[in-house]
């Protein structure tokens, strides 16, 4: 591939460009925000919009094999922009900067933009071939893989759909362009199309041309939406007695140690460390080794008869975290004993801890049947596991539950954070590296 770098004032201007040096069958690569000039320190530096361009050749003998090639008249007459957007095309976009009504694109069009993700099923496909002809120690990856290529099918249908259903609604260039990455972000396609139609009525046409505006913009709506707690600050009650409940896998143990870490060194308070989890094997043992590390008291609660009187022996400290075992949202018996044990405790505040790595249909199953007892927010683990976030906020604008913590390693105590609403809509959007 031909690889170029462009520094223009914002999308259209690099449309334009891409096209006149690359050929209408260009990729766009990568789009960021840089600062340009201005000095010492960057005082007074001017925001420009660098966007990184090549030349696909197979793009362009996929065409020649698919389509049958338009006269040179035509072509000069009337270019369109095909280049794409971290995988979507341009040619999703309206011809004209923003204001564009009416009129539709050929069909030919739609087909460019699905042809990046229609390879990948390809590709996908030709691997699960290979490896159906092996033996059946590998069938749990063909599964994956199959599902990889149905989810794919229908990430292609769902955005052929979209494409066409935000042409003709006219929307502008930048906030199509918003869209696609938010829903391929995992951001839900009814939240990302409230978001960016609401977006258009309450811009004005000029700052609709202005990308870096517009991204602002709709980040300022998505903080409207989110909510956090300050970690446990705004908890009133003395001892803070906070309690992490969750399914099985999610690094509730690792996350006790965190926040007893952050505690102690950023706070100076006294803490206590406790276990629930005598179930799991080395469970006690894992917390008890931290707690050794952090030098914090550390206890047991063998069930719920003697939770009281184990609560009270460390009731001068200024803080307890106590760890719970794992439960499966799906099974009963172990869901009522943990309702039982911490439903009704007004003294206790439950965080629920929550992978970033779960689909969003499990995340909602998840939060539904623990949330049958009091959750004060919601602790989202193994974010360096991810590579896309939009699920985080289905969830919030679902369950309208605040967002707490945010760990993003193994180590403790330096892989947490105090969940912000510019954190979580930084996730979204790629503001900070833009």
């Amino acid at each position: 591939m031909n690889l170029k770098r462009y520094r223009v004032q914002n999308i259209q201007e690099a449309l334009q460009q891409i096209k006149k040096d690359l050929g209408p069958d260009a990729i766009i690569v990568s789009t960021r925000q840089v600062k340009e000039g201005g000095g010492a320190f960057g005082m007074f530096s001017k925001t420009m919009l660098e966007v990184t361009a090549a030349k696909d050749e197979k793009v362009q003998q996929t065409k020649a094999k698919s389509t049958k090639a338009p006269s040179t008249a035509t072509t000069q007459n009337n270019p369109q922009p095909q280049s794409t957007f971290s995988g979507y095309t341009a040619s999703a976009l309206p011809a004209k900067p923003m204001t564009t009504k009416g009129g539709t694109q050929p069909q030919e069009d739609v087909q460019k933009i699905l042809l990046p993700l229609r390879e990948e099923v390809q590709d996908l496909k030709n691997l699960i071939q290979g490896i159906d002809k092996k033996p059946a120690i590998v069938e749990q990856t063909v599964g994956r893989l199959k599902q990889d290529v149905s989810e794919i099918r229908q990430m292609i249908h769902s955005l052929a759909s979209k494409t066409n259903q935000l042409r003709n609604e006219d929307l502008a260039e930048n906030l199509i362009v918003l869209y696609q990455q938010m829903t391929f972000s995992g951001l839900e396609e009814k939240f990302a199309h409230r978001l960016v139609v609401e977006a258009e009525k309450n811009i004005a046409p000029k700052d609709l041309q202005n990308f870096s505006y517009v991204k602002i913009f709709v980040a300022r709506m998505l903080m409207k939406v989110i909510k956090t707690t300050k970690g446990i600050e705004k908890i009133n009650s003395r001892p803070r007695i906070i309690t992490l409940v969750g399914p099985t896998g999610v690094g509730k143990t690792t996350t006790a140690a965190k926040i007893a870490s952050e505690q102690m060194l950023k706070y100076q308070r006294k803490v206590a460390m406790l276990t629930v989890d005598t179930f799991r094997i080395g469970a006690v043992e894992q917390l008890q080794t931290y707690a050794k590390i952090i030098n914090v008291p550390f206890g047991v609660i063998s069930g719920k008869e003697n939770m009281h009187r184990t609560l009270m022996n460390y009731s001068d400290y200024d803080v307890i975290i106590v760890d719970t075992a794992g439960r499966s949202q799906r099974d009963e018996e172990q869901m009522f004993a943990l309702k039982e044990m911490f439903g009704n405790q007004s003294l206790m505040t439950n965080l629920l801890v929550l992978s970033a790595t779960t689909k969003d249909s499990d995340l909602n199953e998840i939060t539904r049947k623990f949330g049958e007892m009091p959750i004060y927010g919601i602790v989202f683990s193994k974010l360096d596991e991810s590579t896309s976030y939009g699920s985080l906020f289905n969830h919030a604008i679902r369950f309208k539950k605040p967002i707490t913590f945010l760990t993003t390693g193994q180590n403790v105590p330096e892989d947490i954070e105090m969940a912000s609403k510019e954190r979580m809509v930084d996730l979204l959007l790629n503001i900070s590296s833009s």
